[in-house]
């Protein structure tokens, strides 16, 4: 498969935007979810690379056999060390060369993958072959992810092209067509998140406030991280959620806000379908900082379910994960009630990576149990618990029948509820990056239907980590080193 891509190329992969947080109805545990979607697919990447398997099969044990069984099954971290102890003279040099693109990729270095997938699209499409696509589209993902839209949207635009002229319908192009007009718009409006403020160290009050969801007056069990900020001067807290992949706005108080409608309409995706609508404010002031041209998407999240929609509505305004990487640093020190945004982020301590950024725009962290066994964790900020995923049952069943307590789980987001069966562990011990803590009760999802016995997994879990990391986990430390530029997520306890 031969594709022109006029000097760039990337990895078809689901993007996704996503919020996430816990609240409590009457009695009854809920998290409620939305899940936003640009492109509704599976990994291509994954896909493409499985015409590489044979020839793996039979090598299987050495490095190349390890380096493509990581890259055809997702290992991400597992890839990243192989490349470090494997010299790049030692194995085929274009499948070196995709590894190096897909962990500077998932690994937050878009400049760097550029220069890589460049080089393949440039002179080595005839080796790729099938995979060209999925490196094309990786190309325009990270052609966006440095600020080049134009050159993305063109990329994304001419695939679209070139992929129907060879007999593909627009369901199956829809997805790049989607991500195509999303940077061409942005393209129109930038350049976006462009700061205001002189270069410096910032402090911001941290508000952990559970009075800012309710429930029929009610307030709920959990709550949220937020800051006080100022939307085109509209005042208003902003939840700090690392689990939405977008910034999140209802579409009351983007009117209230003033914010300016793009011509873009995105896809959502969580236990249902929805869809939102871009927007962009001229200004976003948090603190002392302040930048132009912010895009939010418009969100009225909507379950079908008059309880759990009771609650969405008064959701503040959600800052997400792109935001945060224009900060590149995130101190949340609990200890003093702040946010510290250094003005250089601060080098890594634990000597490698434990987070990567997720095909869904949110973070993984790979973290460990008591017993050093490894944990993979959705990072999520916008939600309360700290939540044990149907993959880490599955694998210590014996485990949670044994110390656990029968519960349930409700799961609300759009397109409807889940109920789910599920246990109560009442300790689990937690290592993020070099600090430790403890829980005292932690629940497990089964991902079972309480009522049918089926799977019921929301559309937001991908079934690739073990469970969620929520605020209450983060709380136990005096302070989380969110670092966005080595990407690293580290614990420093009292």
């Amino acid at each position: 498969m031969s594709f022109c891509c006029h000097g760039a190329q990337s990895v078809y992969a689901v993007r996704t935007l996503a919020v996430f947080e816990r609240v409590h109805f009457c009695g009854k545990s809920f998290t409620f979810a939305v899940k936003v979607s640009t492109i509704m697919a599976k990994r291509l990447l994954t896909i493409l690379l499985l015409s590489t398997a044979a020839m793996l099969a039979s090598q299987a044990q050495n490095a190349y056999g390890r380096i493509g069984t990581c890259m055809n099954e997702g290992r991400w971290f597992d890839l990243a060390h192989e490349l470090n102890v494997t010299p790049a003279d030692s194995v085929n040099p274009i499948l070196y060369k995709m590894a190096v693109a897909m962990t500077h990729h998932y690994f937050n270095r878009p400049d760097s993958a550029c220069t890589v997938l460049g080089d393949l699209l440039n002179n080595h499409q005839e080796e790729l072959g099938d995979n060209t696509l999925s490196m094309a589209v990786l190309m325009g993902m990270n052609l966006a992810r440095t600020d080049r839209y134009a050159e993305a949207a063109d990329l994304m635009q001419s695939l679209c092209g070139q992929l129907e002229a060879m007999g593909a319908d627009s369901t199956q192009t829809a997805g790049l067509s989607i991500m195509a007009r999303q940077y061409r718009v942005f393209a129109e409006n930038g350049p976006v998140c462009r700061p205001l403020h002189p270069a410096g160290t910032y402090r911001v009050p941290m508000k952990i406030d559970n009075a800012m969801h309710t429930v029929r007056d009610k307030a709920s069990e959990g709550h949220f991280i937020a800051m006080d900020g100022r939307i085109n001067g509209w005042e208003s807290p902003l939840v700090f959620d690392t689990g939405a992949g977008v910034n999140i706005i209802s579409s009351r108080q983007a009117y209230e806000s003033g914010l300016r409608l793009l011509d873009a309409v995105i896809p959502m995706a969580g236990v249902g379908m929805q869809q939102g609508r871009l927007a962009m404010a001229d200004t976003l002031r948090i603190g002392d900082m302040v930048w132009a041209n912010v895009p939010f998407l418009i969100v009225d999240i909507r379950t079908g379910n008059a309880e759990a929609d009771s609650t969405g509505v008064l959701l503040p305004p959600v800052i997400g994960l792109p935001f945060m990487l224009r900060m590149r640093e995130v101190q949340m020190d609990f200890e003093h009630r702040q946010f510290i945004i250094p003005a250089v982020p601060s080098s890594n301590p634990l000597g490698e990576s434990n987070m990567l950024r997720t095909d869904s725009e949110n973070l993984r962290v790979a973290a460990a149990d008591g017993d050093g066994r490894p944990l993979y964790l959705h990072f999520d900020t916008g939600g309360y618990g700290t939540t044990l995923l149907p993959r880490w049952y599955l694998q210590h069943k014996e485990e949670v029948m044994a110390a656990g307590t029968p519960d349930s789980l409700r799961v609300a987001g759009v397109g409807g509820v889940n109920i789910t069966r599920a246990y109560r562990l009442p300790y689990k011990e937690f290592r993020i990056g070099n600090g430790e803590a403890v829980l005292d009760s932690v629940t497990v999802d089964t991902g079972i239907g309480l009522h049918t016995g089926g799977e019921e997994s929301p559309q937001y879990l991908g079934g690739e980590e073990d469970g969620t990391l929520g605020l209450d986990l983060l709380e136990q430390f005096r302070t989380v080193i969110l670092n966005l530029e080595e990407m690293y997520l580290n614990g420093i306890p009292y």
